[in-house]
C-alpha cells in the first residue's frame, strides 16, 4: 500500500463564547475540512459537513496516512477525535516543530507568522481578510471559503517541508527525538484534555463562599488598619508605589532621580540594570534626595471650596457659569491633608535589593520576607493579611470562576494544555491555570475535583525529587547519588543550615530554599548566603557542571541539554562577577527540560498506553509539573496501584532507550488517594 502524508485544517463555527473554539461546547460546529496527500502530488480537498461521501473518503485517507501534519495540531485531533476520526498515523504539528527549532528564542508560531518567516509561495490570508467581525466561515461563500482553506492548506504544506530541512541541518544534535516526542505527548494530551475532570459544583460555591467571606473581613479589617498607619490619607493598597509608602514610611518624590542613582531599568540587551553597591552613608543620602518622611494626616475641609470640591465662576455680568469648575486647592476633593507630627507606616528599613521604580519593593515574595523585619506582632499580621488578600482574589478570580466557566455542558471540565508556551517545554495549562494551583491539604478549592465513578479513587502519583535527581544525573554528582540511595533527607539538612546561621526554620518552610541554588537562583540574607556556599561545597559535581553550562553559552551562545533539546542564548557575555550573563536561564532550563518537559511525559505516554491497552475505565485526567492525576474506577484501584509507578518509573528506561540519557540516579515515586483532590492519603 502506498504510504502517504496528509496535510490537515478544519475550520469551526462558533455560536457561543468565541474564545471557545473546543468541541466539548455543544454550541460549536464543525465547517468544512481541508485536506491534502503529499509526497504523492495532490492538490488540497475541501470538505463540507452536508458532503457525506466526502467525508467517508476524507475518513479512509485519515486512516491511511502514514503522518498526519497540522499546524496546532491538538485543536484539529480533538475535533476530529470528538467526530469519531481515528488517525494511525504519527501527528506532526508544524508549531511544535517552529517550538523547538526556536531554541528557547520567544518568535511567534502562529501560521500565518510562520508563512512570512519561510516565505511560503501560496499567500496565506487570514479569516479577518475575508469574514466580518462576529460571524462564522459558513457565513461565507463555499468557493471564497474553499480558497481560504486552500490557502492555509498550502502554507501548512511548505511550512512543513521547509521545516525539515532545518531539522536535518541541525549543527551535528538531532532535534527530531524531541521534536517527536513533543508531537507524540501532543496526542495523548488531547485524550487527556477530552476525559475532562470531575467538579463537584456544591463544594466549589462553598468554597467560594467562605472565600468571599474571608475576602471580606480581610478588607475591612485593613482599611481599618491603614488608617490607623496613615491617618486620613487615601491609600490605595493595590498601587506598588502607595503600598511602598505605607511599608517603608518614605514616600517618593524624585523618580527620575532616584532611577539614576538606582540603576533601575534595563541595558540595551534588554536585562535588568545591576543595583549598585553603595555604603550604608552613600544609601541614607539617596534617600534624603529622592524621599520625604511619611506622616499621619488629618483630613480638613477645604477652605477654597468649603468642603464642596467644586465652585461656580461668575461671569462678567454676573451670571454663574451653569457647569462647576473643581477645586484647584484639594483636587476636588472637598478636603485638604494636614500632616501630624507621627510617623505613618510600619517603618520598615529598606535595602538597595528593594529599589523599585515607584519607591521599594511591595510583592507579595517581598512582603513575606519582610515578616521577619516587622517590628511587632500587629505589623506582621497587616504584611499577612495583604498576602492573603490577594491570594484569595487570585484564587477565587484565576481558578474558582476559571472553573466554573470551563465546565462544558457535558458537565466536566476541559482544561487546555500548553506545550509551547514556556522556554523549556513544561506544560502551562489555560481555562484555567491548574498548573499553578497551590498544592496541600490547605488549598480547598482541589476539594471540588472528583472522581466520575461512582465509589472511584482520584490517584495521584508524584515523582520525588524529580528535579534534584535528574540534575545530579546530568551532572554525575556521586554526592548526590549517595544522599538518594540512602535515603537522606535535604530538605531537613537545609533548615538545619539555616537554622545554624542565625535564621530559624523548619522542614516543610526550607523546601522553598532547598533547591535554588540548583536553579541558578540568587542568596538575600546572611542565612541563605551561608547555605548557598554549603550547598555547592557539599555537590561539587552541581558547581562544576554550572560552570561548564555557563563557558559552552558564553563560547557558543548555545546550551545543549543531554536529551539533545537545544537553548539559544544570543549575546551571552561574562559579567563582572565572573557569571554568564544569563546564568539563571543556563544552569535551570536543562534541569527543567528533561525533568518535565521529556521524563514526565514520557511517564504519562506509557501509563496511557498501558490503560489503553488494558482496556481500563481509569483514565489520566491531568499531569502537574513532577505529577499525574488518573481517576479511577473502584474496580481497578488495584490495577492503577500496579501499573502507574511501574510506568512512570519506565520513563527514565524510555528516555536512555530514546535520548540516551544516562540513568545514573535512579527515580522513585509517591502515591496517593481520595474520594477528591485535596483529602488523599497515602497508600498503604
Amino acid at each position: 500500500m502506498q504510504t502517504y502524508t496528509l496535510v490537515v485544517d478544519l475550520e469551526i463555527d462558533l455560536y457561543g463564547d468565541r474564545k471557545d473554539p473546543t468541541p466539548y461546547n455543544s454550541s460549536n460546529q464543525l465547517a468544512a475540512i481541508g485536506y491534502m496527500r503529499i509526497d504523492i502530488d495532490e492538490q488540497p480537498v475541501i470538505v463540507w459537513p452536508d458532503d457525506l461521501g466526502g467525508l467517508e473518503s476524507f475518513r479512509s485517507h485519515l486512516q491511511n496516512a502514514q503522518y498526519l501534519v497540522a499546524h496546532n495540531a491538538k485543536f484539529d485531533l480533538s475535533w476530529l477525535r470528538e467526530m469519531g476520526f481515528e488517525c494511525e498515523g504519527k501527528v506532526i504539528d508544524t508549531m511544535i516543530n517552529q517550538y523547538v527549532l526556536n531554541r528557547a528564542v520567544r518568535n511567534p508560531l502562529s501560521l500565518s507568522a510562520l508563512a512570512e518567516h519561510y516565505g511560503v509561495t501560496e499567500k496565506l490570508s487570514t479569516l479577518g481578510d475575508a469574514i466580518d467581525a462576529g460571524k462564522n466561515f459558513s457565513d461565507l461563500d463555499r468557493e471564497v471559503g474553499s480558497q481560504y482553506l486552500v490557502h492555509d492548506i498550502k502554507a501548512t504544506a511548505e511550512i512543513y517541508q521547509k521545516q525539515k530541512e532545518q531539522f536535518e541541518d541541525s549543527e551535528g544534535v538531532s532535534l527530531v527525538p524531541v521534536r517527536d516526542l513533543m508531537c507524540e505527548f501532543c496526542s495523548v494530551l488531547t485524550d487527556i484534555e477530552r476525559s475532562g475532570m470531575a467538579i463537584d459544583i456544591d463544594v466549589l460555591n462553598k468554597v467560594d463562599q467562605d472565600y468571599q467571606k474571608e475576602q471580606e473581613e480581610l478588607q475591612s479589617y485593613l482599611k481599618r488598619k491603614t488608617h490607623e498607619l496613615m491617618g486620613d490619607t487615601e491609600v490605595n493598597l493595590s498601587s506598588p508605589e502607595q503600598m511602598s509608602e505605607v511599608v517603608y514610611s518614605c514616600k517618593l518624590v524624585n523618580k527620575n532621580k532616584w532611577k539614576e542613582i538606582m540603576n533601575i531599568g534595563t541595558d540595551e540587551r534588554g536585562k535588568p540594570k545591576r543595583r549598585p553597591k553603595l555604603s550604608l552613608a552613600e544609601f541614607k543620602q539617596s534617600l534624603n534626595l529622592c524621599f520625604k518622611r511619611s506622616y499621619k494626616t488629618k483630613a480638613l475641609q477645604c477652605p477654597s471650596c468649603q468642603g464642596r470640591g467644586h465652585f461656580f465662576k461668575m461671569k462678567k455680568s454676573g451670571e454663574q457659569f451653569k457647569k462647576p469648575t473643581k477645586c484647584p486647592a484639594c483636587d476636588g476633593k472637598g478636603f485638604i491633608y494636614q500632616d501630624l507630627n507621627e510617623r505613618a507606616g510600619l517603618n520598615i528599613k529598606p535595602s538597595v535589593a528593594l529599589a523599585a521604580a515607584g519607591g521599594f519593593k511591595t510583592d507579595k515574595l517581598t512582603l513575606s520576607a519582610l515578616l521577619n523585619r516587622a517590628g511587632d506582632p500587629d505589623s506582621r499580621k497587616f504584611l499577612e493579611s495583604i498576602v492573603r488578600l490577594s491570594a484569595i482574589e487570585t484564587y477565587r478570580s484565576s481558578f474558582i470562576e476559571g472553573i466554573k466557566k470551563g465546565i462544558k455542558d457535558d458537565a466536566l471540565l476541559h482544561a487546555n494544555f500548553n506545550q509551547c508556551i514556556t522556554a523549556t517545554g513544561r506544560l502551562s495549562s489555560s481555562n484555567p491555570n491548574l498548573q499553578n494551583m497551590p498544592k496541600g491539604r490547605l488549598f480547598p478549592v482541589r476539594q471540588a475535583f472528583v472522581s466520575r465513578f461512582d465509589e472511584g479513587e482520584l490517584i495521584e502519583i508524584d515523582y520525588s525529587q524529580l528535579e534534584f535527581r535528574v540534575a545530579g544525573t546530568l551532572a554525575r554528582d556521586s554526592k548526590i547519588k549517595q544522599e538518594v540511595e540512602n535515603g537522606f533527607d535535604v530538605h531537613a539538612y537545609t533548615a538545619q543550615v539555616l537554622t545554624a546561621h542565625g535564621e530559624p526554620t523548619e522542614r516543610g518552610p526550607a523546601k522553598s530554599s532547598t533547591f535554588r541554588p540548583l536553579y541558578g537562583g540568587t542568596s538575600g540574607t546572611p542565612a541563605q548566603m551561608a547555605y548557598f556556599q554549603e550547598f555547592f561545597g557539599k555537590y561539587r559535581g552541581i558547581f562544576d557542571w554550572h560552570t561548564q553550562l555557563q563557558e559552552q553559552a558564553i563560547r557558543t551562545g548555545r546550551v545543549v541539554t543531554a536529551t539533545g533539546r537545544q537553548f539559544d542564548f544570543p549575546g551571552c557575555y561574562r559579567n563582572s562577577q565572573g557569571n554568564a550573563s544569563a546564568k539563571t536561564q543556563i544552569v535551570n532550563y536543562p534541569v527543567q527540560s528533561v525533568a518535565t518537559a521529556e521524563i514526565v511525559p514520557l511517564g504519562v505516554i506509557l501509563l496511557c498506553r498501558k490503560i489503553t491497552e488494558l482496556e481500563l475505565q481509569s483514565r489520566v485526567i491531568n499531569t502537574v509539573h513532577d505529577s499525574v492525576l488518573i481517576d479511577t474506577h473502584p474496580d481497578e484501584i488495584d490495577i492503577i496501584k500496579d501499573i502507574g509507578p511501574a510506568c512512570l518509573l519506565e520513563a527514565q528506561t524510555e528516555a536512555h532507550k530514546r535520548f540516551g540519557l544516562d540513568e545514573f540516579i535512579p527515580l522513585d515515586v509517591e502515591m496517593s488517594k481520595g474520594k477528591n483532590w485535596m483529602e488523599q492519603e497515602d497508600f498503604a
